[in-house]
């Protein structure tokens, strides 16, 4: 899955007022984020808002997800002109959100684990 940001519309703010959405051509882009815990450890539940305001959940299986994974819900994006009934699709990019500050216990802790 790739997301060009130069071809990237901000149209579908305008269209249907969602700020956290983009536009590229008939798919839609969000960025979705976990925490390190969730991103090391796996196994939790990604929700997806869509244009629908349908919320759409990924799953993540029990492995590790690196920062800036991709996925793509297939038939979540545009309506595509010209073809009724079909979408094009919504690309994720899992961004993890690491933490400010670590206490002096957690750093050893984490050193003690990933040393």
């Amino acid at each position: 899955v790739v997301s060009t940001q130069s071809t990237v519309s901000s149209g579908i703010n305008a269209e249907y007022g969602h700020s956290f959405l983009k536009r590229d051509g008939n798919d839609l882009l969000y960025t979705a984020h976990i925490t390190l815990v969730e991103a090391l450890c796996g196994n939790c539940e990604i929700v997806v808002p869509s244009i629908t305001q349908e919320k759409v959940p990924i799953a993540v299986g029990d492995k590790t997800i690196k920062p800036g994974a991709k996925r793509k819900i297939k038939g979540y994006g545009m309506p595509i002109s010209k073809q009724p009934g079909q979408y094009g699709d919504m690309l994720v990019t899992i961004e993890v959100d690491f933490p400010t500050h670590l206490s002096p216990a957690q750093k050893q802790e984490v050193r003690r684990i990933f040393g």
